[in-house]
Order: structure tokens, then sequence, then C-alpha cells
């Protein structure tokens, strides 16, 4: 996809599309950001429009410069002292749309799908 290999030299790294199935409880995406490359977690077991729906969520956390919540990297380090905090900071705290960032994300997410199909 053009948008997903523009957005790859932007950030100088590529990004891994990582299809998963999510446990009860579990967020249906997740991106980890690291130095080398973006890995952008979907949920395998939806619809083809909802799993692009995911992606580009998790794809706009990215656009907007996301950070996710602040305040989670030395209990995070406490639970696992061999997996940098920056990574773990990614993982957590993104669930559900209660956070502005969340909302943020899906409207944009929407906004390039329904842009998808002009």
């Amino acid at each position: 996809m053009e948008f997903t290999a523009r957005l790859e030299r932007r950030r100088s790294r590529p990004i891994m599309l990582r299809p998963f199935t999510a446990a009860a409880g579990m967020p249906s995406g997740l991106w980890i950001g690291t130095d080398t490359a973006d890995y952008i977690y979907y949920e395998l077991g939806t619809t083809p429009f909802h799993g692009a729906l995911i992606v580009l969520h998790e794809i706009a956390h990215m656009l907007l410069n996301h950070r996710g919540m602040r305040g989670w990297e030395g209990f995070a380090s406490q639970l696992t002292p061999d997996v940098h905090p920056s990574l773990v900071r990614l993982i957590l705290g993104r669930f559900g749309y209660a956070e502005p960032e969340e909302r943020e994300a899906e409207t944009l997410a929407s906004l390039m799908l329904a842009g998808a199909f002009t």
C-alpha cells in the first residue's frame, strides 16, 4: 500500500503488521514503536473492514504523535524489568475510548478509511 510505504519512509523504519487473537479484556489493536520498526498488532478474528480500521487506528496514533499514558514507566519497569520502559508505555494504557488520545485516533482512522472509498 502506497500510504504505508510513504509513512515508512517518513518514519525511517518499517511498519510490521502482525495479526493476533485477542483474549477477553485485551485491546483489539496495539502499536509498539521501537527504534528499528513500528509493530502494529491487530485482531485476526474480525471482518476485513474492522481489521483495516484497527490498523488505521494504530497508524493514527503514530501520525498524531501519541505517546500513551504518562506515569506508567516506573510501574512497568517493576513488572517487566527486562523490557525497556518506552516499549511498555506504548502497550499499556490504551483500552477503550475514555482517553482523548483514543477518541482522536479513532476519529482520524475513521476519516482515513472513509477517504479510501472516495
